[in-house]
């Protein structure tokens, strides 16, 4: 018998459903894959969300001299050498090493009463005559229009107790993020920021902003790709901020008020931002600068 070949409209036939096949093997595959890519967590409005963290000591509120700071760091001084019977200078040897002395006694399995080291080394006897009320800061607070936190390496009581005095306490409705809540993990640790943008349910570094008087903090915050606001023009030890910080800080300002002039885009409303919920920056490279 002879073989004829199969017919052209046999061929023709093959061929589209092997091409329909092809199609939608590659339309399944592209499904597959834009369903496994994270999502960027989204405001009510669907726009990327941005998140401001806002620390408390020396940030929310300015005192000469680092007064608060002065008598909680005498406060832990006094803890360790008293109550735990280390030598004088071993608060400030762990706090070198560890980034806080609290997480240099957990690190070094130094045996105390977390929560009473807590509470001992934050008691801030007439806190009133260090923190006043700040109306400014209260307007300046209640412009603000996105996700706002304060972010403290101390604990929520010691910042609940400074923010009242401020008078601020009804600025903030998210609760705040302090030690506890970062698992003790420093402000000098990238783990730190992660737990907060945890928190935040912000998972986009690019929109995450932190005003802080840190310059550890602010270059961690920079390394994980936060925005950064480093307040103080100098450091205790009388550096000059702009000349070393500038790789590091965005901006640099010498008060939390002056918020407004640097990011505006945190006072405006969300349907005002770009469709990714960004609004696009000049270069600062070679530009960051204080507050005019």
């Amino acid at each position: 018998r002879k073989l004829h070949p199969p017919p052209e409209e046999m061929i023709d036939l093959n061929l589209l459903l092997a091409l329909v096949f092809g199609f939608m093997l590659i339309a399944l595959a592209v499904m597959s894959i834009t369903t496994n890519i994270p999502k960027k967590p989204v405001g009510g409005d669907g726009v990327g969300k941005r998140t401001l963290f806002i620390d408390c000591d020396d940030t929310l509120y300015r005192n000469e001299n680092w007064e608060v700071a002065k008598l909680i760091t005498r406060n832990i001084d006094d803890y360790v050498t008293q109550k735990l019977g280390l030598p004088s200078g071993k608060a400030y040897e762990l706090y070198k090493k560890h980034g806080t002395c609290l997480r240099g006694l957990q690190q070094e399995e130094i045996k105390f009463d977390l929560d009473d080291f807590l509470k001992t080394v934050h008691e801030i006897p007439k806190i009133e005559k260090y923190i006043k009320e700040d109306p400014d800061l209260k307007k300046m607070l209640n412009r603000i229009t996105v996700d706002k936190w304060v972010f403290t390496a101390s604990i929520k009581e010691h910042a609940t107790n400074c923010i009242e005095h401020l008078g601020v306490e009804k600025c903030f409705e998210n609760p705040i993020i302090d030690v506890r809540a970062a698992k003790f993990h420093t402000k000098h640790s990238i783990e730190c920021y992660q737990h907060a943008m945890e928190i935040a349910k912000n998972g986009d570094p690019s929109l995450c902003y932190i005003v802080d008087d840190s310059w550890s903090n602010i270059k961690t915050a920079k390394k994980i790709g936060w925005n950064t606001a480093l307040i103080g023009l100098k450091s205790r030890d009388g550096k000059d901020a702009l000349k070393y910080m500038s790789d590091f800080a965005d901006h640099i300002i010498a008060d939390v008020k002056e918020l407004p002039k640097i990011w505006p885009e945190l006072f405006e409303r969300e349907q005002k931002s770009s469709p990714n919920g960004a609004r696009r920056r000049k270069s600062s490279k070679g530009k960051r600068r204080k507050a005019d």
